[in-house]
């Protein structure tokens, strides 16, 4: 499948898709000749919107090379915010990329689209999150877990043939730790095992056992190596790779990586600042390797090796320059995208053999202030 090359001006009826905020593409942006220029990518993130923006919808996109082009918007059925969540993992993929999930935090709900040709979405339902607040979604999969941020729980949905529904069992949701505090993400490991959640304000992380049909036990607690755990991934052995906001923009920002114990406590491995401020989202890269962390408090890009015993090495404290308030991340292909937000853009930058960053730039600009959540396929 493919697209006919866009050039970097948005449709007619941009302005109108997005609500009052009217959606640019900086003239003159480009990505270095490293980028993957041969199949398009499509990226989505939602404008948690709320009731009185017209309600939560999720954008899309169209990348290819330096442009990147808007083409459609999609109401999710259920109302965000209207500010940006703060939290990792707010839309995923499901179904090798032929489902799309996003929460409704102001709603309660997860809703669920198929991607048809080109990218484009056809919401198939939405179902209670199972708690109050839910503010990021996992899958494995038939099995969704959401974290609900307003009762500190996370809660089981199912992907049915007819769409998204909650699990019919009451052991289907747990509740965090009793300490936790300001939980930002949640994923289930590579194996479907577990759930692994971060918690920032406590500088807790939460594992729940998990099976196959749903059921969850209980939270098992480690207290982190780094301060203010965010956002995390995991590398190819399984260990969790999870960026350490520590607290501000003084340059105590790091990543820690641990290894999962048999009964679900975690065992640091490595620890090693990048010299930036509130390092807070994470992506590890697909062959698991390289980490890349968004320091939301200095406008830059750092990334790690990550080594098969999950030890870490700074590559480059200062990766990419992206300006602004850099949060989610995602990769496909030969680019790293990364959303600027409240800045309302997305930042480019192309990954270079032995993975450093080329130069960042900007191919959009003018998004919600509120949005939130990235995820890139290549349909």
């Amino acid at each position: 499948m493919s697209f006919r090359h866009t050039i970097r001006s948005a449709p007619a009826r941009s302005a109108g898709l997005i609500g009052a905020a009217a959606l640019t593409l900086a003239a003159g942006a480009t990505v270095t000749a490293q980028a993957a220029v041969y199949q398009p990518t499509v990226l989505y993130t939602m404008s948690n919107a709320d009731a009185t923006q017209g309600g939560n919808a999720l954008l899309a996109f169209r990348a290819q090379g330096g442009d990147v082009t808007l083409f459609g918007s999609f109401a999710t059925g259920g109302d965000g915010t209207g500010s940006a969540l703060g939290s990792q993992g707010a839309v995923a993929l499901a179904d090798y990329g032929q489902q799309v999930l996003t929460v409704n935090a102001a709603s309660d709900t997860v809703s669920d689209f198929a991607v048809g040709w080109g990218g484009k979405l056809r919401l198939l339902g939405t179902a209670p999150s199972g708690g109050t607040d839910p503010i990021s979604v996992t899958v494995w999969g038939r099995l969704v877990e959401v974290l609900n941020a307003g009762s500190n729980s996370v809660s089981g949905l199912w992907l049915g043939d007819e769409g998204i529904h909650p699990l019919d069992r009451a052991d289907a949701t747990a509740s965090l730790s009793a300490g936790a505090s300001s939980p930002e993400q949640i994923s289930f490991t590579p194996d479907g095992s577990r759930l692994v959640v971060t918690e920032k304000g406590s500088s807790t992380i939460d594992t729940f056992p998990v099976a196959g049909d749903g059921r969850l036990g209980s939270a098992v607690t480690t207290v982190a190596t780094g301060a203010a755990p965010y956002g995390f991934g995991f590398d190819r052995s399984g260990d969790v790779v999870v960026s350490d906001a520590a607290g501000g923009p003084d340059g105590t920002a790091a990543v820690t990586t641990y290894r999962i114990e048999g009964h679900g406590t975690l065992a640091p491995i490595s620890d090693v600042p990048d010299g930036q401020g509130a390092a807070c989202w994470l992506i590890v890269n697909p062959d698991g390797n390289r980490a890349y962390t968004a320091n939301a408090a200095s406008g830059t890009i750092s990334s790690y090796d990550v080594a098969g015993n999950g030890d870490l090495t700074l590559r480059a404290s200062v990766a990419a320059t992206t300006g602004g308030h850099p949060v989610d991340l995602a990769i496909s292909g030969g680019t790293l995208f990364d959303l600027v937000s409240p800045q309302g853009e997305i930042a480019t930058a192309s990954i270079l053999p032995g993975g450093d960053l080329g130069p960042a730039s900007l191919p959009v600009m003018g998004l919600p202030a509120s949005a939130t959540g990235l995820v890139a396929v290549t349909p």
